[in-house]
């Protein structure tokens, strides 16, 4: 019986996901040199983690999967740490390449500090009002008498210095560490408060990612209930740094009820649930329209989007939140709605979203 070719061996490691995410160790660059001498199988991973526990639960399952084959009599397997040979710069250049790509993605990952949970906002596409409901969220929560951090990480489109009314900078602790910023009994920052005017940030996905890993780790936010992050829309080098370096509670997604949000939401709630981060319940923003003078509900934006996508995904509709004028108006003011309007329909959807939201991370911590 012939023997497993280089391919066909590629092929089987394919099946192995990494420890943590639904990805496998052949895309994330992890698999360095294969040989084969008839049933004789020798398999290099290049994986950059001080967790051992991982990096042996790897060799395991390549030994499994390659073992099973009726051609294969022996597997061996042998590890190298591809940051290891940077350091010490040997190597063939396209060796350091590779272990670059084949570190481990969580290799960093850890919890904040003293922030008992973070939340992230998120949504598929823009203008659905993500930023506006985040601050709103992390507004009711301070309401009640937790201690609350806002971090913008929109680096190309920041909205915090608006939606909160704050354009001052930041200082810097003698340790190196920013200061945030407070307003509404809230800490808060972003990386538009850094950059102090309107100049564009033209910038490749690289140095946005340092940028955020900065924001991440280099503030000092002291102790804090909920940590609450505004993410660009998308599924971009913001949320791959993210979940690949903090320990996210949970994130909620917001959607209008329409057909052509609702496909994008699926993507970013896909994309979390990849990377094994829960996704806590979903937001359905501009979900109706009822008229002050009359009373009449219309639905603008069809109907009953976030319901349908909440029970595909098994999570929570948290809430909907009707289309307002006070929405807008509190926003462009400095001011959310749930602080300065408190007693109009959008606030109290706000808080009842909030109250869910809390009730669902408690579950969550308790299973």
């Amino acid at each position: 019986m012939a023997g497993m070719n280089r391919e066909e061996v590629q092929k089987a490691l394919g099946e192995v996901s990494y420890p943590g995410f639904s990805r496998d160790i052949v895309s994330f660059g992890m698999v360095g040199d294969v040989q084969i001498d008839d049933g004789k199988i020798q398999v290099e991973l290049r994986i950059a983690s001080s967790d051992e526990e991982k990096k042996q639960q790897v060799v395991r399952q390549v030994r499994e999967v390659l073992g099973s084959r009726e051609e294969v009599t022996e597997v061996s397997v042998s590890l190298v740490d591809p940051t290891q040979e940077q350091k010490s710069g040997g190597g063939h250049p396209a060796g350091r390449q590779a272990g670059q790509s084949g570190s481990d993605p969580w290799a960093d990952h850890h919890k904040i500090p003293n922030v008992d949970n973070v939340i992230a906002v998120a949504s598929g596409k823009g203008g659905v009002g993500k930023s506006t409901v985040a601050a709103n969220i992390a507004a009711s929560l301070q309401q009640k008498d937790l201690e609350v951090g806002f971090l913008d990480l929109d680096i190309y489109g920041p909205s915090l210095p608006t939606i909160m009314g704050i354009a001052d900078q930041p200082y810097l602790t003698q340790e190196e560490q920013i200061v945030p910023l407070r307003k509404y009994g809230m800490k808060m920052m972003s990386f538009g408060n850094i950059l102090g005017d309107d100049s564009p940030v033209i910038w490749r996905g690289p140095m946005v990612a340092k940028m955020v890993d900065q924001l991440l780790n280099g503030i000092d936010w002291g102790r804090l209930d909920y940590l609450i992050l505004d993410l660009p829309p998308g599924t971009g080098d913001v949320q791959l740094t993210l979940v690949q370096k903090i320990d996210v509670t949970g994130a909620v997604i917001v959607t209008t009820p329409q057909d052509l949000a609702l496909q994008d939401v699926k993507k970013g709630a896909n994309m979390f649930r990849k990377v094994d981060t829960p996704v806590v319940g979903i937001v359905e923003n501009m979900s109706y329209f009822k008229c002050p003078h009359c009373g009449e509900m219309t639905d603008v934006f069809s109907r009953g989007g976030g319901e349908k996508e909440s029970t595909r995904l098994g999570v929570p509709l948290l809430g909907a939140i009707p289309l307002e004028s006070a929405v807008m108006e509190t926003s462009d003011q400095g001011e959310p709605v749930v602080i300065s309007r408190s007693d109009t329909a959008s606030a109290q959807a706000f808080f009842r979203i909030t109250d869910n939201l809390v009730q669902r991370v408690s579950d969550m911590v308790e299973a």
